[in-house]
């Protein structure tokens, strides 16, 4: 993942990231283009965290633009598994990998553990294959609680009640109904996974 300023410009002949960077000698800082493509070798499957963005005028006609220039903090590609993958395919391997199931939009569990297991594998799951990232945290389960966090502790600073550490330094309320635990996969699957 690249975490830095980035200028992304979109034109006519293609994409070009610049990014600044600090001069070695003199400290000064400059715009430095780092890579440029032309729109058959664009990558789909780009991610982008955009914190401006500039349209650039034609110098011939002000109606059109010359370029659209994207300021971001994130720029890196996505994983070819998670941009190519459908539903179907996501649910495929949650099965293969935890047991659950989603059939006619009903969330099943795995017979083989305890509703809180279930939940864990789904969270370390999303985890494991980059659906969810430390930078997504905390989810929030309602007003007060926090469902997962980089700490064991809620939305208003109180610990969680019956924690459980899914990968190291990510927390899991897990103090749910089984029926609260099935809506809960059903709802990260939604916002992270399908």
């Amino acid at each position: 993942m690249a975490e830095s300023n980035h200028t992304v410009i979109f034109s006519r002949e293609g994409v070009t990231v610049q990014e600044e960077r600090e001069t070695p000698l003199s400290e000064d800082t400059k715009t430095v283009t780092i890579d440029e493509l032309d729109w058959d070798s664009f990558p789909m499957d780009l991610l982008m965290e955009v914190t401006s963005v500039e349209p650039v005028p034609s110098e011939d006609d002000e109606t059109s633009l010359s370029e659209l220039r994207f300021t971001v903090s994130r720029l890196e590609r996505s994983s070819s598994d998670t941009t190519t993958e459908t539903v179907g395919d996501f649910w495929e391997r949650v099965e293969e990998e935890t047991g659950i199931t989603k059939r006619d939009g009903e969330i099943s569990l795995s017979g083989d553990k305890n509703a809180k297991n279930n939940l864990v594998a789904f969270v370390r799951f999303l985890i494991q294959h980059g659906y969810l990232t430390e930078d997504e945290l905390p989810v929030k389960s309602g007003w007060k609680r926090n469902l997962i966090n980089t700490e064991p502790v809620h939305q208003q600073g109180d610990e969680m009640t019956q924690e459980e550490e899914v990968v190291d330094g990510i927390f899991l309320e897990t103090k749910y109904s089984r029926k609260d635990i099935q809506k809960h996969i059903d709802e990260l699957a939604e916002r992270f996974g399908e």
